[in-house]
């Protein structure tokens, strides 16, 4: 980006990894406190998902509305618009949650996008778990379905149309925690922490994770995965909570 920037020290995380921001001068003084947890986030994601795969991370705002934010590697970018969303600490975890998953393990085809944007909307939930004294899944579980008949689609190659669709993000998300209930906290987040070893600096496939997950898992997941990913209707439950 080129303009008026003021660079932020926004210290580090536990374990070393340096927090910089980049401010449109004209923002720095409003959105600075959004970005203040982006350490502490590094902290709860390392413990979830392994240690950080880079060097340094932080934010970028720009004094402009695109619509959206972007987990440019290191250096996630924010339009000036998206951080005035009442929740737009969610969006600062999603776009973290990315250099884990997006930007260390890439996907190898465009049909495996949900590994991209279902594990950082995930990442979003499992911020507020660890940051939110009065998070509950169900409560989660409950917002997400006011997506209503944008769910039922396929999750799984969703359609060059459709690539960024709600479904992949919300439904993707879904998946995870319905991977989670089903093999139980420690597996799933072994799972995770291998998903990043194995994979880390490479390509993978929706092939490649469930066979990780049946591997540590012991468990047979076919049938599951095309449940949650391949099959328009949802299921009928999720965590207790009826999908329809």
């Amino acid at each position: 980006v080129i303009g008026d920037f003021v660079v932020v020290d926004d210290g580090a995380s536990a374990s070393g990894v340096p927090v910089r921001n980049v401010f449109d001068t004209d923002l720095a003084e409003e959105v600075e406190p959004i970005f203040d947890a982006q350490p502490e986030m590094i902290d709860a994601f390392e413990e979830l998902f392994g240690p950080y795969p880079f060097d340094v991370y932080g934010s970028v705002v720009v004094n402009d509305s695109f619509g959206g934010a972007l987990e440019t590697q290191t250096l996630s970018i924010f339009g000036a618009d998206v951080v005035a969303f009442g929740d737009a600490q969610a969006i600062v975890a999603h776009e973290l949650a990315h250099q884990w998953f997006g930007n260390n393990v890439s996907v190898e085809r465009w049909e495996d996008i949900w590994l991209n944007e279902g594990f950082a909307t995930y990442g979003e939930a499992l911020w507020s778990e660890a940051s939110d004294p009065g998070f509950t899944y169900d409560a989660w579980i409950r917002r997400l379905l006011f997506a209503g008949p944008l769910l039922e689609r396929h999750v799984f190659d969703p359609g060059p149309g459709d690539l960024f669709g709600g479904q992949v993000y919300l439904r993707g998300a879904f998946t995870l925690h319905a991977l989670r209930v089903r093999v139980g906290d420690a597996v799933f987040f072994e799972i995770l922490q291998t998903w990043n070893e194995r994979f880390g600096g490479a390509n993978a496939t929706t092939d490649d994770f469930q066979s990780l997950a049946e591997e540590l898992s012991g468990d047979e997941l076919g049938d599951f995965f095309d449940e949650w990913l391949r099959t328009e209707e949802l299921p009928e439950e999720l965590d207790g909570v009826p999908l329809n």
